[in-house]
């Protein structure tokens, strides 16, 4: 008893140790969680106003993940995913679509993991693909964008409801990415009237898309970045199509509206973007430079929202920073583009230069548009093949402008112009193409929608007569099993019955030759009569085993010296000149011992019959190969076979041609056929590989091999007569 509460005090000390280690080393991986989504979240807050800082912040939580936390997935494709987006602000393309690939691979189907862990990693990778979808629309690669987006709809990700920051996060991305690509990047050409109007039955795409992000909006908690991307996504996307259908009042108010959203978000402490202020400058823009929008729309849109669009912009930029030039467009080209140039994204750069520089040239002012055009030539930040669009339309504008005299810089500009353009109509073909195919893909869905509902009638029905016929036709193949089962017994009793009649043709034959010889003694006769009636004795036993049944196999272990002795005093030698040899054995088989028998007989007689002189010897051994089989070899020293016979010896479709031995007229052939059929039986059985072959030379003789299945407690080794045999 002393011992017990010793061995208790002992665990009660150990215990809270125990304990107070794991709570420690909990402790210190919540901390280290903390630390690894605060620095996600500073970056995540950072991506538009200061993409760099952004980038240091989720490097900083990749470097807490990789030291401390290698198994919080969580935090690695977040950060991954802040870093594609910060290396996206930066136009540096390559690197955001490293760490977009990166997230797909840790978030493929076949590692999907289960509970909350499963669905963060969907978001992500959702996350993911939407920036796959901006950066393909950045290279104006549109029908591999639409493909993307096309993938994404078909999924059942965004029809979830879940009450998840970061889910509601992915579906505004979702609606700004569906926004851009369908009626910005597709449809669009900026700053200038040369955009082809939307056809009706996209403008009616357009419109229900709009709706839908309309309805859902209040749902969407994110951000105020987020909510000013998707303000500035759809105010756009209402300019597009109020300038599509043909200067819409209505549609362009709705663009105002939500411009002025976007300015009160940025009066608010602490929430102003250069990136969106530009935004909302340049738009303005856009509308007074399309001149699909009719002048007196524009005029009474203006005078209903000028004064808040203008009171609310001088709060964020002064008017007496504007150059007032009398021309609203070129003041609001001139302020967007001098904004942008205070971000880090040179794709902006170039895009709000060849905007600002088109409206200057379309308005006469040449002096602005050199000044654009020079300050694009100046900016190092933008590279060949960062935005084929705003960089085709950079020389295209430069040439006309005239802007250099000399003629091979304008022939290098006009090569690489024509090799941009064909470029973007290459890409613009695909999403045609793209476009035809998902358009009677849809025709498609709407007859298999129509067939599936015919199709459904018709296998109500059907199922109705299926109940009824149910019952009639459990009985009906009831019936058909049993005439099968009765069917095939009867099949296998005829074919029993033939094997018998042919056993018994085969056996006796020699027999009736021997009796019909006129010159055979008395003594003779009566032997050759005697083993005629133990002949028939055999078959009508065996006949009356197998027929009323089928052929049934009977296992057993017996002993083969019984099989050679009833083998020996059935065989007959009317030769004289014939030695017939049983070498005695000690060998046990496991198979049927009157198929055994039936088999050895037919081998012996075939022997006999085809040897004039010499001997015929049967001996047994272990199988020296494989010692689970017992090995019967049967030669003799008769007339042998050619190749012929010997490839169809075992061939039912074959005719074996009768010997050189004049006595051994009567053979067909079929006792080696029945030989082969008894081995399959002790195949089928008993151990799998029981074979029967045959060699033979012609004018030498020929011996028979089989192999049946011993009962397992021989070894291998040489029988002593076999040896003695050899020496002789």
């Amino acid at each position: 008893m002393r011992r017990f509460f010793i061995a208790m005090a002992v665990i009660a000390i150990l215990l809270p140790m125990g304990c107070g280690r794991q709570r420690v080393s909990d402790g210190l991986n919540l901390r280290l969680r903390g630390m690894v989504d605060s620095h996600n979240k500073a970056s995540f807050m950072n991506r538009y106003q200061d993409p760099r800082h952004s980038i240091d912040e989720a490097c900083a939580a990749l470097d807490v993940v990789r030291d401390s936390l290698p198994d919080y997935h969580d935090g690695r494709l977040r950060a991954f995913n802040n870093l594609a987006f910060g290396y996206y602000m930066l136009a540096q393309h390559d690197s955001a679509a490293v760490y977009v690939d990166s997230v797909l691979a840790a978030t493929s189907p076949s590692l999907a993991r289960t509970g909350r862990q499963s669905r963060n990693n969907e978001v992500e990778r959702l996350i993911a693909q939407l920036m796959q979808i901006r950066l393909l629309q950045r290279s104006c690669r549109i029908a591999d964008s639409y493909q993307l987006l096309y993938d994404i709809d078909r999924s059942a990700l965004l029809r979830r409801k879940w009450d998840n920051y970061l889910y509601s996060y992915a579906q505004m991305e979702y609606y700004i990415t569906s926004l851009t690509l369908n009626y910005h990047y597709r449809n669009s050409a900026v700053a200038s009237s040369s955009g082809t109007l939307l056809d009706a039955s996209t403008q009616q795409t357009m419109a229900a898309l709009l709706q839908e992000v309309e309805d859902a909006r209040p749902k969407l908690k994110c951000d105020y970045a987020e909510d000013m991307s998707l303000n500035y996504a759809l105010a756009h996307s209402y300019y597009r199509l109020a300038s599509a259908s043909g200067s819409d009042a209505r549609l362009l108010a709705m663009a105002y509206k939500h411009l002025a959203e976007n300015l009160r978000i940025m009066v608010r402490p602490n929430q102003y973007s250069t990136y969106h202020l530009a935004n909302v400058f340049q738009l303005q823009a856009f509308i007074v430079a399309d001149t699909n929008i009719r002048p007196e729309t524009h005029r009474r849109l203006s005078a209903a929202w000028g004064e808040e669009l203008g009171r609310l912009g001088d709060r964020l930029y002064p008017h007496d920073s504007i150059a007032v030039t009398g021309d609203y467009g070129l003041d609001m080209f001139y302020v967007s583009t001098r904004l942008f140039f205070q971000t880090t994204d040179p794709y902006q750069h170039l895009g709000a230069v060849v905007a600002a520089a088109e409206y200057c040239l379309r308005q006469g002012a040449y002096d602005q548009a050199y000044d654009y055009y020079t300050l694009a030539l100046a900016d190092s930040s933008w590279h060949d093949g960062m935005a084929p669009k705003f960089e085709a339309m950079l020389y295209d504008g430069l040439i006309r402008m005239g802007y250099s005299p000399s003629a091979e810089v304008n022939r290098s500009w006009y090569a690489r112009e024509m090799e941009l353009l064909t470029f973007i109509r290459q890409n613009e073909s695909a999403d045609a193409m793209l476009q035809d195919r998902l358009t009677q893909s849809q025709n498609r869905n709407r007859y298999y929608v129509l067939a599936i509902i015919v199709g459904s009638v018709f296998l109500l029905l059907l199922g109705v007569m299926v109940l009824l016929l149910h019952r009639r036709s459990k009985v009906l193949r009831a019936e058909k099993a049993t005439l099968q089962r009765a069917r095939k017994q009867n099949i296998e009793r005829i074919a029993n019955v033939e094997t018998c009649l042919s056993v018994l043709r085969h056996d006796i034959n020699p027999f009736l030759t021997y009796l019909t010889n006129r010159q055979l003694s008395d003594a003779m006769r009566k032997e050759v009569l005697d083993q005629l009636l133990r002949t028939f004795a055999n078959i009508k036993s065996w006949t009356n085993l197998s027929i009323p049944s089928g052929l049934q196999f009977q296992p057993s272990v017996f002993a083969l010296q019984e099989v050679f002795d009833s083998v020996a005093a059935s065989c007959v030698r009317l030769e004289h000149d014939v030695d017939l040899i049983f070498y005695p054995t000690t060998l046990n088989i496991m198979g049927d011992r009157q198929l055994t028998e039936i088999m050895l007989r037919n081998l012996v007689n075939n022997a006999l019959q085809h040897t004039l002189h010499g001997k015929v010897t049967i001996y047994s051994e272990v199988y020296p190969q494989d010692s689970r089989f017992v090995h019967i070899e049967v030669a003799d020293t008769g007339a042998g076979m050619d190749e012929e016979t010997l490839e169809n010896l075992f061939r039912a479709d074959k005719k074996v041609q009768p010997a050189t031995n004049p006595s051994a007229a009567h053979g067909t052939g079929f006792g080696l056929i029945l030989c082969k059929y008894i081995i399959k039986r002790h195949d089928d059985n008993t151990l799998r590989g029981c074979r029967i072959w045959a060699e033979s030379k012609l004018n030498e003789g020929s011996t028979f091999h089989c192999l049946l299945a011993g009962d397992g407690n021989e070894g291998w080794q040489p029988e002593p007569w076999r040896n003695n045999e050899n020496k002789q």
